[in-house]
């Protein structure tokens, strides 16, 4: 089953898993971030567990991708998108944090935009 779901050549998976990386990167060191570097502690969040059902984060992210667990930037950017969702399902638009989930949100799709960009031009 696991044949069925590469649709690029390993040459081009590993590049576009690169620039999963680089963009990880670029989310982990954004200012606001500090919300989703590490999972919720349900302990410190009374109730996240009851309405989030499929908890995400960045370090979770760094440990799926460094493990291979990716088989493409779209179950990537899923991922990240999931981050996003769960902290505007979560929390208050204008809370601290909806305020970091929105920029992060912006943040990210921005690269992630100019990243499909660039690989649809061609090279003279």
């Amino acid at each position: 089953v696991h044949g069925k779901r590469r649709r690029v050549s390993p040459r081009g998976q590993n590049a576009d898993l690169t620039f999963c990386e680089i963009i990880l990167m670029e989310i982990e060191s954004h200012e606001a971030a500090w919300p989703f570097l590490e999972p919720v502690n349900p302990r410190l969040v009374p109730g996240y567990r009851k309405i989030i059902k499929n908890p995400m984060d960045f370090a979770t992210m760094r440990a799926r991708l460094l493990r291979g667990g990716y088989s493409s930037c779209e179950e990537f950017a899923a991922d990240a998108a999931l981050v996003f969702d769960n902290c505007r399902t979560f929390n208050e638009d204008e809370s601290e944090v909806g305020k970091a989930g929105l920029a992060m949100r912006q943040f990210f799709e921005s690269r992630w935009e100019e990243f499909y960009q660039g690989k649809h031009e061609t090279n003279p």
